[in-house]
């Protein structure tokens, strides 16, 4: 039997119907799987949703730039626009090779895939390891960027900079949770603005220039910096600061899934789109930023607010430059809300992240990986007091990192599967793999010691917490398949019990045969979102279990315990003069970590029962060296 309750997940109470119109009012109503592909996103909605990162970046990458090189006076500001240009000439190699990569991958090449397929399960995790830290920073650095816009406006703000950044993260998070094609269409407007706004700037800035008459930058007094003496690895840090302008490349090869069709072919022409804008946006502030003499100031004012204040004037459109400044970069929060949940809900399904992360929420969004992002992202901001200067040497190194393996991954994928215009593919990522490969060794040798380390640790420590996840899922999984038919006596008493079945598993087996010895009728039920799931399910428990009925109930929303409770609720009250026995197997705890990878939805389904007349909620505790021992006794 197969049964859909879409109403029967309406609350039934007052309080339960109001907090259910509260959250359909922030959040949305729910939608259906069948909904995903209007959910995805156009060209237009889709340029500010994935480049909104790489395009904010021309916000903070010159100046952090002239930071260092500041160390040994303005003298050092003539390295600028050839450091600018080698960044560009790397953009462009690894551009080019990410398109080869969206071609190879159509249904999206994130690092973590492309690094896992041909390279192994272990340059995947760090990939992937390396990924995620890269979008936590990524949030935390643009948006105390563009909070820096705006107390660059206002100065007064300046002592609530970390609460606004919070409040900044949150709100992102709260728009992400409504589901993507909502947040493209909310981004969409800041994005365009601050692109017109800025092209705008660099247009009349050059034009002024080229007519003799340059705008000039005044009132500036330059910001307390480090005396450094002027060598290789000065420049080296410098080009690494720079090389922040292209962390988010790598995005819209992630979200390839998330185009309108051709998927591929859409995401192909978005980056072209995003290198062009990046490349003219970023040489003309660096170009603007040498013929003004912005610098960083020790007021706090940014050096893009500086360029627009001697181009505009304090006009309305250097209003509109800061506003809008501040909107790309907490945009840029975006491709990591984006990106995070989607690698986060990969690896989940791989076994090596917390199931949780792999469930899509009622609004298609993957809501575990978005609200881990804001919450460690708000705490890495409080931790480094919003301070862009300090988080910058964390940046960036970890998306280079994810890049390399990736094209590196690519040439493997080129040489093994070849297939038309191989060579001039393998070439390409070749290329872009040794570039980002160097940026990676200029990184680690240049901010090293001003706090790069840290996530040359993080990394290897998140591997290994991926590692030991992946391996309790598989030590689990070994322990509770179905081998054999149980050797539980038979029934002796007749009462109607219902048996809780996330999936078909040794545990579910186990708490079948207890049902039996208490009831001569035994329901399995099963919660689904995909009919073709819950027949595989079903033909399962008939062919280990003929004595059980199998109720698969599917769940269009995704909500895999309302509708359970909802099923039991209507079956009580269908035979009043019964007691309902829900038998819910559980996960007894070998470790503390346990606790947060098991009976997350088997504790929801006892809470919403226990109590209630008429209904009995027994746990069937199963343990893994159990279960193994007794599927070898059987």
């Amino acid at each position: 039997m197969l049964s859909a309750l879409p109403a029967a997940e309406e609350p039934t109470t007052p309080l339960g119907r109001s907090l259910a119109r509260a959250r359909r009012l922030v959040f949305g109503d729910p939608l259906a799987p069948e909904a995903d592909l209007t959910e995805r996103l156009p060209k237009w909605k889709a340029l500010p949703v994935f480049s909104s990162d790489i395009l904010s970046s021309v916000a903070y990458a010159t100046q952090a730039m002239l930071y260092t090189l500041l160390g040994v006076g303005t003298v050092a500001f003539g390295w600028l626009m050839p450091l600018s240009l080698a960044i560009v000439v790397v953009l462009v190699l690894v551009t080019l090779s990410y398109r080869q990569t969206i071609r190879a991958y159509p249904n999206g090449g994130g690092s973590y895939i492309v690094a896992r397929a041909n390279l192994g399960v272990l340059p995947g995790l760090v990939a992937a390891a390396a990924l995620l830290t890269d979008y936590v920073l990524t949030v935390a650095v643009s948006i105390s960027s563009g909070v820096q816009a705006l107390y660059s406006a206002f100065p007064a703000l300046v002592p609530l900079a970390v609460p606004l950044i919070a409040i900044c993260i949150l709100l992102v998070m709260a728009v992400n949770l409504r589901g993507i094609r909502e947040s493209g269409t909310v981004f969409a407007g800041p994005a365009y603005l601050f692109l017109a706004s800025a092209l705008l700037m660099i247009g009349l800035g050059v034009l002024r220039t080229l007519l003799g008459q340059p705008p000039h930058v005044t009132d500036v007094v330059p910001a307390l910096v480090p005396a450094e003496t002027f060598g290789l690895l000065l420049l080296m840090r410098a080009f690494a600061d720079g090389s922040t302008a292209m962390t988010g490349v790598e995005a819209v090869a992630n979200g390839v899934p998330a185009f309108k069709p051709p998927e591929w072919q859409n995401a192909r022409r978005t980056m072209l789109i995003v290198t062009i804008l990046l490349g003219t946006l970023f040489l003309g502030t660096s170009f603007l930023a040498q013929v003004t003499g912005a610098m960083p100031a020790a007021s706090g004012e940014s050096v893009l607010s500086q360029i627009g204040r001697s181009v505009y004037g304090l006009s309305p459109l250097w209003y509109v430059l800061q506003l809008s400044t501040m909107g790309i970069l907490i945009l840029a929060a975006q491709t990591s809300f984006a990106d995070f949940p989607r690698v986060a809900s990969i690896l989940a399904r791989d076994g090596y992240m917390p199931r949780q992360f792999a469930f899509r929420g009622e609004r298609l969004a993957f809501n575990a990986g978005i609200v881990t992002l804001a919450v460690v992202s708000v705490l890495l901001v409080v931790v480094f007091d919003g301070q862009v200067e300090a988080l910058i040497p964390l940046y960036a190194i970890g998306v280079f990192t994810a890049i390399t393996l990736s094209q590196t991954g690519m040439v493997r994928h080129w040489l093994t599967q070849r297939g038309p215009g191989w060579r001039r593919s393998a070439f390409l990522n070749g290329l872009g793999a040794i570039a980002t490969a160097v940026v990676v060794v200029i990184f680690v040798i240049a901010k090293f010691a001003l706090g790069a380390w840290i996530v040359i640790v993080v990394v290897p420590v998140l591997i290994v917490l991926m590692l030991l996840v992946h391996r309790e899922y598989r030590l689990e999984g070994e322990g509770l398949v179905v081998r054999t038919r149980g050797v539980i006596p038979p029934p002796r008493t007749r009462e109607r019990v219902i048996v809780a079945a996330p999936e078909f598993t040794r545990a579910v087996v186990q708490a079948i045969g207890v049902g039996q010895t208490m009831a001569h009728h035994v329901e399995v039920v099963h919660v689904t979102p995909d009919a073709s799931e819950g027949d595989r399910f079903r033909q399962r428990v008939e062919r280990h279990e003929p004595g059980a009925t199998v109720v698969v109930i599917e769940s269009p929303h995704r909500s895999l315990v309302n509708p359970f409770v909802r099923y039991v609720e209507a079956q009580q009250a269908a035979h009043p003069g019964e007691v309902t026995t829900v038998l819910i197997p559980e996960h007894i705890p070998l470790h503390w970590w346990d606790r947060i990878l098991y009976n997350q939805n088997a504790h929801r389904i006892r809470q919403a029962l226990v109590g209630r007349g008429g209904i009995i909620v027994l746990e069937v505790p199963y343990r893994r060296g159990t279960a193994r021992r007794a599927t070898a006794d059987g």
